[in-house]
C-alpha cells in the first residue's frame, strides 16, 4: 500500500515545490488555474467516461450517491452545531466558509487519483458517483444556500453552474451508455484511456500547487471543520456504507472519498458570496495534508468492520 501511495505523494510534493520555487517566474496560482481548466473541460470528463464505460450498472451505482447525501448531511449538521455553539461570536463569513469546508470534499480531484493508485481504475467509479451524483447537486443547492445565508453579499443563485459542469454531463452520458450497453468504437476507448492516464498525475500536481499554509495562526477557528472533514466524515461514511451493504473495495474507496480534503470549489463559493476565503484556503491545505497522512488508517478501517 505504501508503494502504491508513494508516487502520488511525490507528485503532490512536486506541486508544492513548484509553488515555492516558481521556476518559470510565473505565480503558481496562474499555472494551477490553467491546469484546472484543462482538467475540468478535458481530462476529468475523459477519465469519468473511461471509468463509467468500464463499469456495470448495479445496485451500488445508486447506493453511492445515497451514501454521499447521508454522509454530507451528517457533516453539515455537525458543523452547523459546532459553529453556532463554540464559535457563536465569530463572523458569519468565517462560519459559512467553515461549514462548507468541513462538509464537502474533493472527491474527483483528490480521492479519484488516490483510489486508482490503490485499487485500480475500476474503483474510481466510487469517488466519481459519490461526487458527481451525490455531492455536486448538494453543493449547488444547499451549499449555495449556506453561502448566501452567511455571506456579506446577496447575489443570484449559482445552480445554473451545475448544468454547465462537463464532469457531470460526462458521468450522465457514460452512465446512459453503460445502462443501455451501447457499443463504443475501439479508437474512442483508446483515446479516453490516454487522456485518463494524463488526468491522474496532473490532478495530484495541481493539489500540491494549491497547498498554502499562509495565515495558519487562525487554525483554531478552522479546527471543528478540519476535525469533521478529516476524522468524522470517513467514520460516518464507513458506518453508512456498512448499513447500505457495501463491502470490499467499494467500501474502502467510499471511506477514502469521504476522508478527502475540503473541495476547491468552495473557494469559488467563498469568493463569490464574500465568505472568508483566506480561512477556507488554510482549511484546504491542512485537510489535504491530513488526508495523505491518514490514508494508511482509512485503507485499513474497512477490515475491522
Amino acid at each position: 500500500m505504501i508503494t502504491a501511495l508513494l508516487p502520488s505523494g511525490l507528485l503532490v510534493i512536486a506541486g508544492v515545490l513548484w509553488r515555492i520555487i516558481e521556476p518559470d517566474k510565473q505565480p503558481a496560482v496562474v499555472l494551477r488555474q490553467r491546469l484546472n481548466t484543462v482538467a475540468i473541460y478535458l481530462l476529468i470528463p475523459a477519465l469519468i467516461l473511461n471509468v463509467m464505460l468500464r463499469s456495470r450498472v448495479d445496485t451500488q451505482t445508486w447506493l453511492l450517491p445515497l451514501a454521499a447525501w447521508l454522509t454530507i448531511g451528517c457533516c453539515l449538521l455537525v458543523n452547523v452545531c459546532a459553529y453556532r455553539t463554540l464559535f457563536g461570536k465569530a463572523e458569519n463569513r468565517s462560519k459559512g466558509a467553515m461549514i462548507l469546508a468541513g462538509s464537502f470534499g474533493n472527491g474527483v480531484g483528490v480521492a479519484a487519483p488516490v483510489v486508482i493508485a490503490i485499487y485500480g481504475i475500476e474503483a474510481a467509479r466510487v469517488p466519481i458517483l459519490y461526487t458527481l451524483l451525490g455531492s455536486l447537486p448538494i453543493t449547488w443547492t444547499l451549499g449555495v444556500a449556506i453561502a448566501l445565508g452567511h455571506g456579506g453579499e446577496q447575489t443570484a443563485p449559482m445552480w445554473r453552474e451545475l448544468l454547465r459542469s462537463p464532469p457531470l454531463w460526462a458521468a450522465l452520458f457514460g452512465l446512459g451508455i453503460a445502462l443501455y450497453g451501447l457499443p463504443i468504437p475501439a479508437w474512442v476507448t483508446e483515446t479516453l484511456e490516454m487522456l485518463s492516464r494524463a488526468a491522474v498525475p496532473l490532478m495530484l500536481f495541481a493539489v500540491g500547487l494549491s497547498l498554502n499554509l499562509k495565515g495558519i495562526r487562525r487554525i483554531s477557528v478552522a479546527a471543528p471543520a478540519i476535525i469533521t472533514k478529516s476524522l468524522i466524515s470517513p467514520l460516518i461514511a464507513c458506518g453508512i456504507g456498512v448499513l447500505l451493504g457495501l463491502q470490499g473495495i467499494t467500501l474502502g474507496a467510499l471511506v477514502m472519498t469521504a476522508a478527502t480534503a475540503s473541495f476547491n470549489v468552495g473557494v469559488v463559493l467563498s469568493d463569490r458570496y464574500d465568505l472568508d476565503v483566506d480561512l477556507y484556503g488554510i482549511t484546504v491545505a491542512v485537510t489535504a495534508i491530513l488526508y495523505f497522512t491518514l490514508l494508511p488508517l482509512w485503507t485499513l478501517l474497512p477490515n475491522f468492520i
